[in-house]
């Protein structure tokens, strides 16, 4: 018996860098297969509010295995428009709001499954990384 696999997202993290590029922010999602055999996630989509505003969007395709009976990790890097920039280095607590769609190949044929994920997270100054 199939079941669809569950997405929410894990973490979200901001990257500060000392180009003078904007920083990007990395969304972290739980895939959680519950079947006995492996999926692949062959594409994501989603977007990520601050506060009530738009900070930024992905679309990814590229081939992730998801192993059987677990929980996987998938993390997607997403730039930062400069508009949104601001927003992105403000500490403290703020609210955010993820909706997205990924695309599984199962032994079924491709199925899409739908996310939405809301909650609060809290922005510390961080210390540029060096650029390698």
């Amino acid at each position: 018996m199939y079941e669809d696999p569950v997405v929410t997202v894990a973490r979200i993290t901001f990257e500060v860098r000392q180009s003078p590029a904007s920083s990007p922010v990395v969304v972290a999602l739980a895939v959680k297969n519950a079947n006995d055999y492996p999926i692949s996630a062959e594409q994501v989509q989603l977007s990520l509010q601050l506060d009530g505003v738009s900070v930024g969007q992905i679309s990814r395709q590229s081939s992730v295995a998801v192993a059987k009976d677990t929980i996987s990790t998938v993390t997607l890097p997403m730039p930062v428009s400069s508009q949104s920039q601001d927003r992105v280095d403000r500490v403290g607590v703020h609210s955010f709001a993820v909706k997205g769609r990924a695309v599984f190949r199962t032994p079924i044929g491709r199925r899409n499954v739908r996310f939405a994920q809301e909650g609060s997270l809290v922005l510390t100054e961080r210390q540029p990384r060096s650029a390698m």
